[in-house]
């Protein structure tokens, strides 16, 4: 394990981040249509709690959620996936939106989590929306993270897309300085940082490269997603960061008002578009309450 650097002053502050990484997940593989998808399980024995499924954003991996994940232990069953073309999942010749959900459906099947509730995150959300426009009777409600979701007749986000160096790094170091948030944001703890950014790393000839797939195409979307959110008859409810760079108040709401049953947009205050970066403490928070009204919901039905 990388060493991550912080002050005393740092310490207090972190004290949340090291406890939850005490908790390790188990590591898992499954094939996807010919593809080794890797996924992480926290509490994979605890079979008889309802479950949950973690999703990465785009060029991200399930250590992501590592530091979120544990928050959840106590009444999940809680899997966090690498999309294929990530993490330390196997590659593929081509890439489209749909190989994404299989990935999904594929893992959801393999850790037998049916039926499960899928917390996605930027592309991982519209992935997860997709999922459960096809596979309902597998999936029993979504919590979509500050997702975009193209609608032909508004504009895109102005988010840059990201570049990376051509070469592998000399060192992991270098590469740890080239570390970089896409969209960019206010800078987090620099711990919190180095640990994602140590974990999307991989040695190579040469030197350090990024996990992800540099064939991986530098847009995947659906064409109408109108069309999509409407075939979606699970449950939704939709959280985005205040002050997110990719999903405008306006989008937020029109997404929840195109989405038969959805719920928000929350606004998580002084979040940014990766608020598990941000804001990852109120992050779990707003996730908790959500799951916590669905279950009083259930009891009282």
């Amino acid at each position: 394990m990388h060493h991550l650097q912080s002050s005393v002053a740092d310490e207090p502050a972190r004290a949340w981040f090291d406890q939850a990484l005490r908790v390790q997940p188990r590591s898992f593989f499954t094939e996807v249509q010919g593809c080794q998808v890797h996924y992480l399980a926290w509490n994979p024995e605890e079979r008889h709690k309802p479950t949950l499924l973690l999703i990465h954003g785009y060029r991200a991996h399930a250590r992501w959620w590592s530091f979120i994940a544990p928050f959840f232990t106590d009444s999940y069953r809680v899997v966090a996936l690498d999309l294929s073309g990530m993490g330390d999942s196997g590659r593929r010749e081509q890439y489209d939106s749909q190989a994404f959900v299989d990935d999904i459906l594929g893992v959801v099947d393999a850790a037998e989590l049916a039926p499960v509730t899928l917390i996605g995150h930027s592309f991982g959300g519209g992935r997860a929306l997709q999922a459960c426009a096809q596979a309902p009777e597998r999936i029993h409600r979504a919590i979509v993270v500050d997702t975009y979701v193209f609608m032909s007749d508004e504009p895109r986000p102005n988010v840059p897309l990201p570049r990376t160096v051509a070469q592998p790094y000399a060192s992991m170091e270098q590469a740890l300085k080239r570390f970089r948030l896409t969209p960019e944001q206010p800078p987090g703890p620099t711990w919190l940082a180095d640990y994602v950014a140590w974990h999307s790393l991989r040695r190579v000839n040469g030197g350090w490269d990024w996990k992800f797939d540099r064939n991986l195409p530098r847009l995947v979307s659906v064409p109408n997603g109108l069309l999509e959110l409407a075939k979606v008859q699970v449950p939704v409810d939709f959280v985005v960061g205040e002050g997110s760079a990719v999903v405008s108040p306006e989008h937020a709401a029109r997404m929840v008002a195109v989405l038969p049953k959805a719920r928000g947009p929350v606004v998580v205050p002084q979040g940014f578009h990766h608020i598990m970066m941000s804001q990852p403490l109120a992050l779990v928070a707003t996730l908790r309450a959500l799951l916590a009204v669905e279950q009083t919901l259930h009891e009282n039905n």
